[in-house]
């Protein structure tokens, strides 16, 4: 819960993917806050007031992935919301002439972009939708320890500097 706040305030990248891997440790922990509890929230060595608020912010985003209906995949509407906005600023910066050096890195990225989309099969994900599923695969493949290319670290670099750009202007 501190994390995602500081996050969200300074980095709304980070801040997506922080949640993604919180909805998937959710999932894991079966939406049971007794399990949270012994698995993840005692691991904090919070005071109890800290640790009843965190107690509190994963029992309350059980419920909204419940009612969003996101307990097998997905992600609960702020998320997505969160995205699609960024979506519509990356829209809005890609047909701006003055940001060049965005336009410039989106150049680089859109191939890879439609690549990885087409892989996917999902045909109405955003862009955005596309680069952050892309960057939180990648991380999940480096956490189980699996093999990388360098292909697709490539990739996830072009990914990355991209959401870095549109990260900066979304905090601005």
């Amino acid at each position: 819960m501190f994390i995602a706040r500081e996050k969200l305030k300074t980095n709304v990248v980070e801040y997506i993917l922080y949640m993604y891997h919180i909805e998937d440790v959710i999932r894991a922990n079966n939406f049971e806050v007794e399990k949270l509890e012994s698995n993840v929230i005692s691991k904090y060595s919070l005071p109890e007031k800290e640790t009843n608020e965190v107690r509190t912010w994963y029992s309350d985003l059980i419920a909204q992935m419940d009612r969003d209906d996101v307990k097998e995949v997905g992600h609960i509407k702020a998320i997505q919301e969160l995205i699609l906005n960024l979506n519509d600023l990356h829209i809005q910066l890609i047909n701006t002439l003055s940001e060049s050096i965005y336009l410039e890195q989106y150049q680089i990225a859109s191939p890879i972009i439609k690549e990885l989309k087409n892989k996917m099969m999902h045909a109405e994900l955003t862009e955005m939708e596309v680069c952050f599923n892309g960057l939180y695969g990648f991380m999940l493949l480096k956490m189980k320890g699996n093999a990388i290319t360098q292909e697709t670290t490539d990739a996830i670099s072009v990914f990355s500097q991209l959401l870095r750009l549109l990260s900066k202007k979304y905090h601005n």
